[in-house]
């Protein structure tokens, strides 16, 4: 799920060679189209055509387009597209079944299965364990056919926060100061213990579910090679409730000698903790859509009754939880604990390659918080081992089963690594470029590269890495559900399931057939939202259910098959691997220089011709080169910071920076590029070329807008401030689908192109609506739309996204401008439920 947003798919790109020259830090508009000529009028014209009809900006290049949005109430409205698109690809569904797809959010999931079963609604867009459809009835049964998905899994999101400039678990926020336990390593390690996921399986799901103790589900074909590390630990579904309790108490014990050096005091008092005289309170954010509410009010009893901590139960929806926990600081320390849920909505491959920098690291995915400042890993891989090896690095390496790591001595200088370097290694397979990463210690990267070559090597380094996460523990995984998706058993007559996602992906709703090509879809909503995170494709679309919507919307370049290989989609490719020399003609892109030959002469390991089919927008306008180009430059703009007050910069690109750092070059051609790069999957040819294949979702001059709103809203009369990924306090975190931003949105383009309301209303009918009027069939500029602030991808919230309502699947999830990137989780996609 290589990161480039967010999570990334991508389409690569080339171009002739442009001559260095010095350019502003917005000009990454393609060179031959000037935002004043009469080509990028008529683009800019097209969009706010379209902005003025249906109401937002959600303009791609998908099987469907969005025609109705309907926020408040919770519906929402897409139509096939008819334009221009050519897939490369006769084992995945090029175009829906469906003329027209409604979604409508529901709050009562369970009477909503009895409309099903009646035919009001088609399907349903979510899935509950077994013991749910128990008690229905068999005449409701009869009309029913289930569809089983086992790609939700729940987990325990701790704030890992304490003062940066203190030695101690304490937490200063204005005038007032607390202590934090799970700011304490081992008090969040000892909770992998303390849990009864059995109990969990047992008792709140029925039976439909497996104990899950690291970032891999049990029935992913990955988990296999991660027992001997759940062994190493002691990790059982039973759980072991005193060793956990020993654990925290002298946890705590050391705790309070920390406090006392800054006149604190911590002590405990008829079974509770106390600091400074209070009791040591944990604000534990419950989700309440789904299990997760018994989940946490199960943890919390644990917690007051077993461990002495007092909990604050904030029982809270997707929509509310979203808002605290992946959009703002943690050092605003508004919570403690998240009950956290992921779903992936792709197709699993074998190799997890990003997986573990996904869920563990601060410089890739979406660890505690999703907003700086984020969780900093301390676990060193020595550390690691001697653990479970009683203080022996080569007794730890045999109890993991290492085949090639098998002494202290092979490790050498990885010995010192945290999970920030070793995940970047097992994410990009060579640690290249590594210096220039966010989190990443430069100073423990030697200078000869180290690289992965053999799958023996590359499951060493993934065990050890989940035993550093489970050690790190700043998310503690539960279980994965086993759920079942409702269909109507007359209406819909036929439909793709995945093995492991189920229905519950794009390939399935574009594949379920009606009788009057009409498919009506109850979309779980029980927060009175549809989304929880914001309708962007680049630092947003984090959640399940956004994510689902956005796949039926925008198409792919390349894109995981039902076989688990990558396969072309709408790119197709011819992949070299040996040794290339960069022409002087491939360049990259910098902020402040444009387009530039800056690695010429180098040595490529891997060439990959891209060719790309850019068909036609939703809008009309036909793609070409240009939106391809601009979306590269785009993510090198924003993906890297250029000074401490570059305003073109967001920090949930650092996982495409890393990407970007293993192109050497791009060779544009009319129809796509030659990229050559550094990166390779030491085992499997399709996860290289995906690597490089790069797509734009977007038209290029959208891109170009909401970076200009994003980096300059004053420059353009907007008196607010706005975010890609961040919905801070203060941030508007931009969401093309909200009126407040695709109103401002507006009037940048307007501003840029030159456009008036008389030169775009001139052209358009009369059944399109004015920025001021309302209509009942396709919502107006006027309509308000809610915002919420995000979920994780890196995995719906599915968890992240979370499964369920609300975080992070190979995004991945991660997605996705999510931006999916497929090289290391498969193409999985992790969104927050």
């Amino acid at each position: 799920m290589k990161k480039a947003l967010g999570l990334f798919v991508m389409g690569l790109m080339l171009f002739s060679i442009f001559a260095v020259h010095p350019v502003s830090a917005a000009d990454y508009t393609p060179k031959d189209i000037p935002l004043n000529s009469d080509q990028a009028k008529a683009r800019f014209k097209a969009d706010l055509q379209w902005y003025l009809k249906y109401g937002h900006f959600v303009i791609s290049n998908g099987p469907y387009m969005l025609v109705m949005y309907s926020p408040e109430n919770l519906y929402l409205k897409l139509e096939k597209f008819n334009g221009a698109r050519t897939v490369y690809t006769d084992t995945l569904p090029k175009d829906g079944y469906a003329d027209v797809i409604e979604y409508q959010g529901v709050q009562n999931p369970e009477n909503v299965i009895l409309q099903i079963a009646k035919g009001e609604y088609d399907l349903g867009m979510f899935a509950f364990p077994a013991g749910r459809y128990q008690g229905l009835g068999a005449d409701v049964l009869a009309n029913l056919n289930l569809y089983k998905s086992a790609s939700s899994y729940n987990e325990l999101t701790f704030n890992t926060y304490h003062d940066p400039d203190k030695d101690a678990p304490i937490v200063t926020v204005g005038d007032n100061v607390y202590f934090n336990p799970f700011a304490i390593r081992e008090v969040r390690f000892a909770m992998n213990y303390l849990i009864s996921r059995d109990y969990i399986v047992q008792n709140i799901y029925q039976g439909s579910g497996a104990p899950m103790f690291g970032c891999i589900r049990p029935s992913h074909p990955a988990d296999k090679y991660f027992e001997p590390v759940y062994n190493a630990l002691g990790l059982s579904g039973a759980g072991n409730e005193q060793l956990a309790l020993n654990i925290i108490d002298q946890a705590m014990n050391k705790a309070a000698q920390e406090v006392a050096n800054y006149g604190h005091t911590l002590k405990k008092q008829d079974g509770m903790w106390y600091f400074d005289g209070q009791p040591v309170t944990l604000k534990f954010i419950i989700r309440t859509e789904d299990e997760r509410k018994d989940i946490g009010l199960y943890v919390a009893d644990l917690l007051e009754k077993k461990v002495g901590f007092k909990v604050e139960r904030l029982l809270w929806d997707r929509q509310k939880a979203g808002q605290v926990v992946f959009a703002k600081p943690p050092s605003n320390y508004e919570w403690n604990i998240y009950t956290g849920g992921w779903g992936t909505s792709g197709i699993p491959s074998v190799w997890i390659d990003d997986y573990t920098a996904w869920f563990y690291a601060a410089w890739y995915g979406y660890v505690p918080g999703a907003v700086e400042p984020k969780h900093v890993n301390t676990v060193t891989v020595e550390d690691a081992l001697k653990y479970i090896g009683n203080g022996d690095v080569n007794a730890g390496l045999q109890k993991i089963g290492a085949e090639y790591y098998t002494s202290a001595d092979k490790l050498g200088p990885m010995l010192k690594w945290t999970e920030e370097e070793l995940t970047y290694l097992l994410t990009y397979f060579t640690t290249e470029g590594a210096n220039g990463t966010s989190h990443i210690n430069g100073d423990l990267i030697p200078a000869e590269p180290i690289k992965i070559t053999t799958k023996e090597q590359y499951w060493d380094l993934q065990k050890i890495s989940m035993l550093i996460g489970i050690l790190e523990s700043e998310r503690v995984f539960l279980i994965e559900t086993w759920e079942f998706y409702p269909a109507n058993k007359e209406r819909v007559v036929k439909i793709t399931p995945e093995a492991s996602t189920g229905i519950g992906q794009r390939w399935s709703v574009m594949t379920a057939q009606t009788p009057d090509k009409h498919l009506k879809i109850a979309q779980f909503a029980s927060t009175g939202a549809m989304f929880m995170s914001a309708f962007n494709p680049v630092g947003g679309l984090s959640d399940v259910y956004s994510v689902r919507v956005w796949n039926l919307i925008r198409d792919y370049g390349a894109t995981t098959n039902f076989d688990g290989i990558v396969a072309p989609y709408r790119c197709k490719w011819q992949l070299e691997r040996g040794e290339f020399k960069v022409p002087d003609d491939a360049v990259i892109y910098n902020q402040t220089q444009g387009w530039i030959a800056a690695n010429a002469g180098k040595t490529a390991r891997v060439k990959v011709k891209v060719s790309c089919d850019f068909g036609e927008w939703h809008n009309g306008v036909k793609g070409n080169i240009d939106d391809l180009k601009y979306y590269v430059a785009f993510l090198y703009t924003w993906a890297y910071k250029d000074g401490a007050d570059d305003p073109y910069y967001d920090e949930s690109l650092g996982g495409t920076a890393g990407t970007l750092q293993n192109i050497l070059g791009w060779q544009w051609t009319d129809d796509g590029y030659v990229a050559y790069g550094t990166y390779e999957h030491p085992l499997a040819d399709d996860m290289t070329a995906g690597f490089y294949v790069f797509y734009p979702t977007l038209p290029w001059e959208l891109y170009w807008a909401m970076g200009e709103l994003v980096a300059n809203s004053k420059k353009y009369g907007i008196d607010k401030t706005y975010s890609f990924s961040s919905g801070a306090e203060g941030v508007l975190w931009l969401d093309l689908l909200t009126k407040e931003h695709v109103d401002d949105l507006a009037k940048v383009m307007m501003k840029i192109s030159g456009l008036t309301m008389e030169d775009l209303t001139k052209t358009t009918t009369t059944s399109s609506p004015s920025p001021t009027q309302t209509t009942t069939s396709s919502p107006s500029p006027t309509q308000t739309t809610s915002s919420p602030t995000q979920t994780t991808s890196s995995p719906a919230e599915t968890t992240t996204t979370p499964a369920g309502g609300g975080s992070n699947t190979t995004t991945y999830v991660v997605v996705g401008l999510v931006i999916i990137i497929i090289a290391g989780a498969a193409w999985w996609y992790y969104a927050k439920k």
